[in-house]
């Protein structure tokens, strides 16, 4: 028995019609190829504006953290964190591309939780508790439309949020006043270890020819968010084992402040030796720069030792 199959073109879409011997025809709609990329793309469209909403309800809080981007230099990162946030997202599209969205209501406790965090703050006068909310609300957002799929694919651009907000001023004095104490303690051990005659006194250290003090500016306290985004975002920038990107990520912290150390034992030294010439220098007016520059030279050193052991390792 030979059989036909006759198609022809109806509208937009194309009619496929078998054709058997005995008459009998079966007749099968071809879907139409556009009308299933725009119901595709419905779901995703509404998880975007519902993130734009949120981001909408969140824009006085976000103007007001830019304002202290703007005014404080050891916050200044919080202008690239969005970038960076945006960019890896954008890595993860192709994979994204082939999750489906099944939206969970488990995200509604979660965005629950986030407003609750954002009404607290908001009257409580918490601007860090409201701007905290932020993330929370973002996943709460994609866990309910998008599914705990679409989530496992963006927690972690959400996630990276946290390191554009500024922490409690209180919390960040006192530790910044200690960490001012810590550096100016170790400062003046090595220098004396190196034959420096030098007394300290708090944050002040006494030289022969010069009193120098380990002022807020000299302390990476407040740059400690900025020094774990920069770890966060150099752990991202290639293909590695998830405990590599956190033990870079976690050391970006430590090498900072480790690098701050140095750069104050190098000033004291440079005073020292060559008088008030050495606070003139670009090392010491940039300092939070030659800080990062120096934490990027540690970072990639600890990431060659960590990549040789994952090669070694047995498989």
């Amino acid at each position: 028995m030979t059989e036909l199959v006759v198609r022809e073109k109806v509208g937009d879409g194309v009619v496929a019609e078998p054709q058997s011997g005995n008459g009998a025809g079966v007749r099968e709609k071809v879907a139409d190829g556009p009308a299933l990329r725009v119901a595709h793309r419905l779901p995703w469209l509404a998880l975007a504006v519902a993130v734009a909403a949120a981001l909408g309800l969140y824009a006085p809080l976000v103007v007001g953290m830019a304002a202290e981007w703007a005014e404080f230099p050891s916050l200044s990162h919080g202008f690239a964190v969005p970038l960076i946030s945006a960019y890896l997202l954008w890595r993860q599209r192709h994979v994204l591309a082939e999750t489906p969205l099944e939206g969970s209501l488990a995200g509604l406790p979660v965005i629950a939780f986030g407003l609750s965090m954002l009404v607290i703050g908001s009257l409580g006068g918490e601007s860090f508790v409201a701007r905290l909310s932020l993330p929370i609300v973002l996943l709460g957002t994609v866990i309910f439309l998008g599914g705990t799929s679409v989530a496992r694919h963006t927690w972690l651009a959400i996630a990276y949020l946290l390191f554009m907000i500024p922490l409690p001023y209180v919390t960040l004095k006192v530790l910044t006043y200690q960490s001012r104490l810590f550096d100016a303690g170790l400062t003046a051990a090595a220098l004396g270890w190196l034959g420096v005659p030098i007394l300290r006194d708090g944050v002040l250290l006494h030289l022969p020819n010069m009193t120098l003090e380990v002022a807020d500016e000299c302390s990476s306290v407040p740059a400690i968010a900025a020094l774990l985004a920069l770890g966060a975002a150099y752990a991202q920038m290639q293909a590695r084992p998830a405990w590599s990107r956190v033990a870079l990520t976690l050391a970006a912290a430590p090498l900072g402040l480790l690098s701050n150390l140095v750069r104050l034992i190098l000033t004291s030294l440079s005073a020292y030796y060559f008088g008030p010439i050495a606070l003139n220098n670009v090392i010491h007016k940039f300092n939070g720069t030659s800080v990062f520059l120096a934490t990027v030279l540690l970072l990639v050193a600890l990431d060659a030792l960590l990549t040789r052991v994952w090669r070694k390792a047995p498989p």
